[in-house]
């Protein structure tokens, strides 16, 4: 199984605004990314989520993004 990691605007006007995506086939990987805190803007009530969705077979990857690499890491134990 393959998982997309990705991390997102919250901001409907914004829908295209990925900050982080990479894809793994680590289970436990996924699971600890579901856990990162959302990252929240004070000044609009938007922030940044993080989820976790599982692939279909075959499914054309985009390109991978790292952004969020840092904050990534260090909210997984890295």
């Amino acid at each position: 199984m393959t998982y997309e990691l990705l991390a997102y605007n919250t901001d409907c006007r914004y829908q295209q605004d990925i900050r982080y995506r990479e894809y793994t086939n680590s289970k436990k990987k996924a699971e600890l990314f579901n856990k990162i805190p959302k990252i929240q803007f004070t000044d609009s009530g938007h922030g940044i989520v993080f989820a976790t969705r599982e692939m279909k077979p075959r499914e054309r990857r985009d390109k991978t993004i790292t952004i969020l690499w840092r904050y990534v890491r260090e909210n997984m134990g890295g």
